[in-house]
């Protein structure tokens, strides 16, 4: 078909006729002509020139000065923070705290007044304070930007323990600090037997005084001494009269209740009775001294005391349904 369109060219040029631009028509309509700005139906992918070993030491030299700058940049942003003034601790809230003054924690907690207060290790400040005898607990807390709250849980005195000194002693058996001119407002019970004994002993038996006495609750203002027997039997001394009370193991509050109730029908119905026994639930023993065979004769060495003892008899008393049982002895008092 070119070869065609050639030959009539060139028939054209000899004649010497004008020639007339020729439009460039496909002769068969039906042939598809594809434009040439259409992209190819096959796509061929560019490959990425891959950096050698030098562009890769440029490019981790970059980041590595990007990390140190922004390294740089934080440091000095947290070095201002913490040398600022206004964060400094400049006053101290201190809650909960009766015996101990307020120049006494400020000294537990040494210098962390004038501190950045965001720099302050709060677990160690609370050790600072627990290691005071009278500090039970201590919770510390932040209040931005100077001020430092402080919640304390003091221990509370129950007795007067008679250790290797006269020494308060709290509920748990725990020793805050010997008795003095300090200490000399509190009017408390005398906790005997914790003398010449092991540790671990002395503790067991503290512990076992303070449970009784906070069981008693304010009914521990009518306790003079509390005796803790090698058995674990706690014998009570109380006031006024004096009666001797033995107890075992709890609930003692509601005993001791029964006997001040009876207390004035005992005195009748045992009007020697010094001793009383309430380790039994539902009985009271009433125990009175023997009364020497000749008169002005002279007493029994304890050990044959002991031995010299009268069956009980039991008494009901008309206030109550609760037997009474008498019988001579002085196991009690000589046990003191």
């Amino acid at each position: 078909m070119k070869r065609r369109k050639e030959d009539g060219l060139r028939s054209l040029k000899q004649r010497r006729l004008p020639l007339h631009p020729v439009l460039d028509l496909p002769l068969n309509q039906e042939e598809e002509v594809e434009p040439p700005f259409l992209r190819p139906k096959t796509r061929t992918r560019a490959r990425r020139a891959r950096r050698g070993p030098l562009g890769r030491a440029i490019l981790a030299a970059q980041a590595a000065a990007m990390l140190i700058l922004f390294a740089v940049a934080g440091w000095a942003g947290y070095a201002r923070v913490m040398a600022s003034d206004r964060l400094k601790v400049a006053r101290l809230e201190i809650r909960g705290s009766r015996f101990l003054a307020d120049q006494e924690v400020r000294e537990l907690l040494g210098s962390a007044v004038g501190d950045n207060i965001l720099g302050l290790d709060i677990e160690a400040l609370k050790a600072r304070l627990r290691s005071s005898p009278w500090v039970a607990d201590a919770a510390i807390s932040r209040a931005l930007p100077d001020t430092l709250r402080v919640e304390i849980r003091e221990r509370a005195p129950l007795a007067l323990a008679e250790a290797d000194q006269l020494q308060l002693m709290d509920e748990d058996g725990t020793l805050i600090e010997p008795y003095g001119p300090r200490t000399a407002a509190f009017d408390l019970p005398i906790v005997r037997g914790l003398k010449a004994v092991e540790e671990e002993s002395r503790r067991e038996r503290a512990r076992r005084a303070g449970a009784l006495l906070a069981d008693l609750g304010e009914l521990g203002a009518e306790i003079s001494e509390v005796f803790v027997e090698p058995s674990g039997d706690l014998r009570v001394v109380l006031r006024g009269a004096g009666e001797v009370l033995l107890f075992g193991d709890p609930p003692y509050r509601s005993r001791l209740v029964t006997f001040l109730s009876l207390r004035r029908e005992l005195a009748e119905r045992a009007p020697n009775a010094e001793h009383f026994d309430l380790r039994f639930r539902g009985r009271i023993f009433a125990k009175q001294p023997v009364a020497p065979s000749e008169p002005g004769a002279a007493p029994s060495h304890p050990a044959a005391e002991n031995k010299k003892t009268v069956a009980p008899r039991a008494v009901t008393p008309a206030s109550t349904a609760t037997p009474i049982a008498m019988h001579h002895s002085s196991d009690l008092r000589q046990q003191g």
